[in-house]
């Protein structure tokens, strides 16, 4: 029963709470630009709420900038839809034309979230003005500066959120997907079985995070919001030398061979893999509360030992141990440590 209910309701309160947040700021948006492009008696309103519903984002930043690519992209995809209309008229051969010139200078330009929308608007210029292509791409172009312009007032003033708290969400997020996966590769070097369809589904969770992170990061640092952020910069390079750390051990242990030195040091390696993974955990909940006493002492003390282990190890098997084994271990043990280094530097810099 509790599995059928989690699968129903897969997050937690939290992100289901951001979640209705975010479709009520849309709802409202599109609503208010439905009643304006009406009340200035705009032919097609619903243009208006198309583009309120597109430009909406979860930041009020990433919504500014969204809204501003697609401005220009609308006022390119008008201009060209203009051109071709008049210098080919509503045709196939014109349509495709304008909507590949459209999209290449939005992408040349690099307005790449404005590309569709400007091929969008150049191809209903060109196919559904009945009189002046001049008159009818003004009001189209009218209807959707209202739909974005609107959407950029409700996400400013209705419960705005910050890239900087956006930000700390998605760090969490993907530490909490990074302990998952780092504890799936470990759990594979202790039993040697490997669920690949899971190890798959972190991976795409992990990238899709990974970029979002980027790109918050950067509006972050565009609208000079690092006070509120209160991490440091560093942390970026160090999630992803974690995840690259992490995609090393799986590719080690998928392609190491049956050898007695993978089991010399398995009970170390498990109190290693449950201080990391406290680690990533606790680091996932101080980063989404603003906490900043997270300890590492006992993380510390297992590195230390299980690094003791390995050189009383490395003395016993150094003759007697093929060299490739030897160098798929020692690069697994080694990328192992530097994960827990790794997560170390993330809690000193936090």
């Amino acid at each position: 029963m509790l599995s059928l209910l989690h699968r129903i309701f897969p997050h937690s309160i939290s992100e289901t709470s951001l979640f209705a947040k975010t479709s009520f700021k849309i709802a409202v948006a599109a609503t208010l630009s439905f009643i304006l492009a009406e009340w200035l008696q705009l032919e097609y309103p619903f243009y208006a709420v198309i583009a309120a519903i597109i430009v909406m984002s979860s930041t009020s930043g990433s919504t500014l900038k969204l809204g501003i690519q697609r401005i220009i992209g609308t006022f390119i995809g008008v201009i060209i839809g203009i051109l071709f209309t008049i210098s080919c008229g509503a045709n196939p051969y014109s349509l495709g034309a304008s909507i590949f010139t459209a999209m290449f200078f939005c992408s040349y330009w690099k307005l790449n979230e404005a590309a569709k929308l400007a091929a969008y608007v150049s191809a209903i210029v060109l196919l559904n003005h009945d009189r002046s292509p001049w008159l009818y791409a003004l009001e189209r172009f009218l209807e959707t500066f209202i739909g974005i312009g609107i959407a950029l007032l409700v996400n400013q003033w209705l419960m705005p959120s910050h890239a900087a708290q956006e930000l700390r969400r998605y760090l969490s997020k993907a530490l909490i997907k990074l302990e998952q996966f780092y504890q799936l590769v470990m759990s594979c070097y202790q039993t040697g079985t490997y669920d690949r369809t899971v190890a798959n589904e972190y991976k795409i969770e992990i990238i899709d995070l990974l970029l979002k992170i980027r790109e918050l990061w950067k509006e972050v640092k565009q609208a000079h919001q690092n006070e509120l952020l209160h991490i440091d910069p560093a942390w970026e390079f160090l999630l992803r030398r974690v995840w690259e750390h992490v995609l090393t051990m799986e590719h080690i242990v998928l392609v190491r061979q049956p050898h007695p030195i993978w089991q010399e040091l398995t009970l170390s390696m498990q109190q290693l893999a449950r201080e990391s993974s406290a680690i990533f955990n606790n680091l996932a909940k101080a980063v989404k509360t603003h906490q900043t006493d997270v300890s590492v002492i006992a993380l510390e003390s297992v590195l230390t030992e299980t690094t003791d282990n390995l050189q009383q190890l490395q003395i016993i098997r150094e003759m007697t141990s093929t060299t490739d084994e030897l160098l798929r271990f020692f690069t697994f043990f080694y990328t192992v440590e530097e994960v827990g280094r790794k997560l170390q530097r993330m809690v000193d810099t936090l």
